[in-house]
């Protein structure tokens, strides 16, 4: 897996996060404990940081980018980001779920709990309300999630999080 420095920021990755041989992280880049990312992802920043939060899953082909000073890249606990999804120096609130084909520019911000439909877009600087279902181009708010949906996110970041744990130590033997 390529694990690469950009200039003197080299990405830290906490020894419990599972990061598929197939994954690229580069740069200023912190990964938490049980963080699974899948082949294919790239994980990339160049001026500002990626900060990915604890059981928080990134998917096959997505793609995480800071490169501007102002926009970091702030991924919160028990975040699930679907398949090829694009987001660039963004915040995303804690068990947040982006599906599928999603794409995030600079600056937007999603609030705690937040779906975002497959293939939704979320212009510059747009801020989405936390526990709100969203979807469309750009993504718009369809209706407010209930407290049981947002704990049903929130387990299933968690039982993402165990198999890769399971499959990390079946790995490494640790």
């Amino acid at each position: 897996m390529p694990i690469l420095p950009f200039g003197d920021q080299n990405p830290k990755i906490d020894p419990k996060a599972y990061i598929s041989t197939q994954a690229t992280i580069v740069g200023n880049v912190d990964i938490a404990a049980r963080v699974s990312v899948w082949p294919g992802a790239v994980i990339r920043v160049d001026q500002a940081s990626v900060r990915i939060g604890e059981n928080s899953c990134v998917q096959d082909s997505v793609v995480i980018h800071a490169h501007n000073e102002d926009s970091p890249a702030i991924i919160g606990n028990n975040v699930v980001i679907g398949t090829s999804a694009v987001l660039h120096g963004v915040y995303v609130g804690d068990t947040a779920n982006i599906g599928e084909g999603c794409v995030v520019f600079d600056g937007a911000t999603l609030g705690e709990g937040v779906v975002l439909a497959p293939g939704s877009i979320v212009p510059s600087n747009v801020v989405i309300p936390p526990r709100s279902m969203n979807s469309g181009a750009p993504a718009t708010q369809i209706r407010e999630l209930s407290r049981d949906e947002i704990g049903k996110q929130e387990a299933r970041a968690v039982i993402i999080a165990d198999v890769f744990q399971k499959l990390r130590t079946w790995q490494t033997g640790i």
